[in-house]
């Protein structure tokens, strides 16, 4: 019913964009081109029942506790400010009602979409977030509007690009903030959060996912010991249509396991010296000391509606 009203929206516009002599008017042919949203895969970011946005206290995000209980991060009620909020996705696919799987071609955008590789965006670098004004909530790709068994897709980037040099890479693998020196890769996903909460005002929860155990044992030949990225398995029990329903992600599902009440605390991926690690890798589904799919399934993404 929706693209059934675009579609017919978009007929009525042309109707009043060509005169009668052939010729056009350029700025209603610009309000229908923005009319119509590109087709794709729609994302959302949110923080239990609060929506993640920069420049305010998020609050309301956690069940209630008495006095007697220790206020913790967004596991519990303290109110936080963003910092950051970026990740990095490929390798999308959906699998229809016949159990045939189509590889979504994610073309390239000039900006936020670069080899099958698009960077997804929920920081506006106003108050406590430190990125920059640009947002991206949607990856796009040609998709039916039909409902689907299954979708698929990689938190992170593909080791072919993993290694690359960001600062002659084309947007968006050009951000030195998501990128790692020290092993010359990137960091696949970034969140971080401070706390709001007078007892605990400035207590900070960092995380950083990318791979591990990098070396360089031939020039510009990698290798890692640990891959670090996640396979994203969507099937909701009423399917999966890209027109109707995005993918949330909730960021106190993320960070579920760790207390920033008494001091801050982080993760960078960095092996044993990082042991806070351990205690939210499995919400992505992963297993930290091996890099690769745990025994916990994520907790992190589901699906809504739009």
């Amino acid at each position: 019913m929706k693209l059934l009203y675009i579609n017919v929206v978009l007929l009525l516009l042309s109707v009043f964009i060509f005169r009668c002599d052939g010729s056009s008017n350029p700025n209603l042919a610009l309000f229908a081109l923005e009319t119509k949203s590109p087709p794709g895969i729609e994302f959302s970011a949110v923080v239990g029942d609060s929506h993640a946005t920069c420049g305010e206290d998020i609050s309301g995000h956690g069940d209630s506790h008495s006095s007697s209980v220790t206020i913790q991060h967004v596991a519990g009620v303290m109110p936080i400010g963003l910092k950051d909020l970026r990740f990095y996705v490929s390798g999308f696919e959906l699998v229809d009602q016949d159990d045939n799987i189509i590889t979504l071609d994610v073309p390239n955008t000039g900006v936020w979409q670069y080899s099958g590789v698009a960077l997804l965006d929920f920081e506006n670098g106003k108050g406590s977030c430190s990125g920059t004004t640009e947002t991206n909530n949607l990856v796009q790709a040609t998709v039916e509007n039909k409902t689907y068994k299954t979708l698929r897709f990689t938190l992170g980037i593909p080791e072919t690009l993993n290694h690359i040099d960001y600062s002659v890479a084309p947007s968006p693998l050009n951000i030195s903030g998501l990128a790692w020196g020290w092993t010359m890769g990137y960091r696949f996903f970034v969140g971080e959060f401070l706390s709001n909460d007078p007892v605990a005002v400035g207590n900070a929860a960092v995380l950083h996912i990318g791979s591990a155990g990098c070396t360089e044992p031939t020039p510009g030949n990698y290798s890692c010991t640990n891959s670090n990225r996640t396979v994203i398995e969507l099937t909701p029990v009423d399917g999966f249509n890209p027109f109707t329903q995005k993918v949330q992600f909730d960021l106190k599902k993320a960070f579920t396991g760790w207390n920033i009440s008494t001091g801050s605390m982080s993760c960078h991926s960095m092996g044993a010296m990082d042991s806070n690690c351990s205690a939210v890798y499995p919400n992505f589904g992963l297993d930290y000391s091996t890099g690769n799919a745990g025994s916990t399934a994520q907790t992190v993404f589901g699906i809504v509606s739009k």
